[in-house]
């Protein structure tokens, strides 16, 4: 993935957590807006109901511990014990005293802060006072409370959207890679093919041309068997092209998504090497090279994808005539719970430099020149895909691939699978 598509994630998780972690906070904070509303309700309504009780006595004396009392009875006025300095509000109780009806406020004295209830008893005008210092204090604390658990929340909240986040954007990663990856595949895989099918098209236009503006005479002539065999050359040619076009389209289609036809079932990979050895026998006829499969007579199964064991099989061999001198061997074996397949071939081997990158996509490298290693470096060697695709086709069945090469004594690429269990 490049630098910037993993930049465009890295903001896309961050914008997902963020907005997520905004939610949560603002979701809190309209509960605790909504349960501080309710606490500071009770406690209002807790308040007026003591008072309320409280100025239904007739004796200051019997005022509850919390209250303070004050009875103005025809110019005499008595109050609570310990009534605060400030208290009664004489005020209210002339207001009430005069008009009757009943008066509440709040009143500050002394630095402390008094929810006052002024009513008419009869002859009596009674005032209580609550001290509303503790219930604030309360609601204080409770506030400290909310904001606490909304901080906690928070930052559990931010931990786990990030961690969301990025479990949510992954798969799309994967998705951007894989698609980026197939048109970088798709673009370098496809130049060169279409090219030399293009460029033999028109040769082979070119010649049809001057063959018929030639009046069916000489060499170029569009008759005759000269004409005939350079026109099916040039048409078995753009089939063979068309051909290896075919074949990077199937890899291509396999790398953009390599795991349809996931019918999983045993297979029996010893028939899959044998099919695949049989179709590639005219090939290494007309190369010179001489094809020889050890396996044993029954079944060797493996769990998989048998079109996909066949591309593995495919791209190995491919690989491998490419490259042999002589002669390539396909070796098929149960060794403990695995299957194992070995593809060998005589040709030159890797070379160092591509040591830990053969399986890579379009590993490449400058081989030695063909004639005389000491000349120095030669024509670049490539293995486009289908030693990568041979690759994540093992991976994917719980199997691995390796190779093994000396210098001048050829290649040997294994491949290991798990044998399938019985009446699995």
């Amino acid at each position: 993935m490049s630098r910037r598509d993993s930049s465009e994630l890295q903001r896309a998780t961050i914008r997902l957590s963020l907005q997520f972690t905004a939610f949560i906070v603002v979701l809190l904070s309209l509960v605790g807006v909504l349960v501080y509303s309710l606490a500071a309700a009770g406690s209002t309504a807790a308040a007026r109901e003591t008072l309320e009780n409280a100025v239904d006595l007739s004796n200051a004396r019997d005022a509850p511990l919390d209250v303070f009392l004050a009875v103005y009875d025809r110019g005499r006025l008595a109050v609570s014990r310990d009534m605060p300095a400030g208290l009664p509000v004489e005020d209210a109780l002339a207001e009430v005293s005069a008009g009757g009806g009943s008066r509440e406020e709040t009143v500050s004295v002394g630095g402390a802060t008094y929810q006052v209830l002024t009513v008419r008893r009869g002859n009596d005008v009674v005032q209580a006072a609550v001290d509303t210092r503790e219930s604030r204090n309360e609601l204080q604390r409770l506030v400290l409370v909310l904001v606490g658990t909304i901080l906690g929340a928070a930052v559990i909240a931010a931990a786990f959207s990030v961690l969301a986040a990025r479990a949510a954007i992954r798969p799309l990663a994967r998705a951007l890679a894989l698609q980026r990856r197939f048109v970088a595949d798709a673009s370098h895989e496809l130049r060169t093919p279409l090219t030399l099918l293009s460029t033999r098209a028109q040769l082979l236009r070119r010649r049809l041309d001057r063959g018929n503006s030639g009046g069916g005479s000489g060499a170029g002539a569009g008759t005759g068997p000269e004409p005939e065999k350079w026109l099916q050359d040039g048409l078995a040619e753009i089939v063979s092209d068309a051909g290896v076009l075919t074949g990077i389209l199937e890899d291509l289609l396999v790398s953009a998504d390599p795991r349809r036809n996931e019918t999983v079932e045993p297979v029996d990979l010893t028939a899959v090497v044998r099919d695949v050895a049989d179709s590639f026998e005219s090939m290494a006829g007309e190369r010179g090279l001489q094809l020889e499969v050890r396996a044993p007579q029954g079944p060797v199964a493996v769990r998989g994808v048998r079109a996909a064991f066949q591309r593995l099989v495919t791209s190995l061999l491919a690989n491998a005539v490419d490259y042999a001198g002589s002669a390539v061997r396909l070796t098929v074996e149960p060794v403990g719970r695995e299957a194992v397949l070995t593809v060998a071939d005589d040709g030159p081997g890797l070379p160092p430099e591509l040591e830990g990158r053969l399986f890579e996509r379009f590993s490449s490298v400058r081989a030695a020149s063909p004639v005389d290693p000491a000349e120095g470096a030669g024509p670049q060697r490539h293995y486009g895909l289908g030693l990568a695709l041979a690759a994540e086709i093992a991976a994917r069945f719980g199997g691995s691939i390796r190779a093994e090469s000396s210098p001048g004594a050829g290649t040997s690429l294994r491949v290991r699978l798990p044998l399938s269990a019985p009446g699995s």
